[in-house]
């Protein structure tokens, strides 16, 4: 048996104590994640939208807790801060459609790669940022490449 449910059983920590203490703090500096779009030829792709959002689970229903989007620059480049408020279980990074780069419409529009440790995986689903990189800098660079 643990400590905490001994001492909860035997009285000595009032409940509420023990499930404030139980609570992970959350970073107060923002989570920054930055990166460089480029297109199927390597070349910069400007309007690329990202959206950075922090997730609460409601058993199997995600509802967001604050969310950024932002587009990328005519050098590809794009810069998305948050400060992930409380009660966010999950933070997450995916692409989104925009005029200039549409996403998942058929012909002629992008699908999404991600690259990690220089290996490119499709999109499929959006990114979790791990915890342990909340309230940090994170580089992600993405291909978007024409069907």
């Amino acid at each position: 048996m643990k400590r905490r449910q001994l001492l909860q059983i035997l009285g000595l920590i009032p409940p509420a104590l023990l499930a404030a203490s139980c609570k992970e703090k959350l970073a107060s500096t923002p989570t920054i994640v930055t990166g460089k779009v480029i297109d199927e030829n390597g070349l910069p792709l400007e309007g690329a939208g990202l959206d950075l959002a922090g997730i609460k689970w409601d058993f199997v229903t995600p509802t967001t807790t604050k969310g950024v989007t932002k587009e990328s620059d005519k050098d590809g480049f794009y810069e998305l801060s948050l400060i992930v408020p409380e009660g966010t279980d999950e933070l997450s990074l995916a692409p989104y459609s925009t005029k200039k780069v549409p996403l998942n419409i058929g012909v002629g529009d992008f699908i999404a790669y991600l690259y990690i440790d220089q290996v490119s995986t499709k999109m499929i689903a959006p990114y979790t940022i791990p915890r342990s990189d909340w309230g940090k800098t994170t580089t992600l660079n993405f291909q978007f490449k024409r069907r």
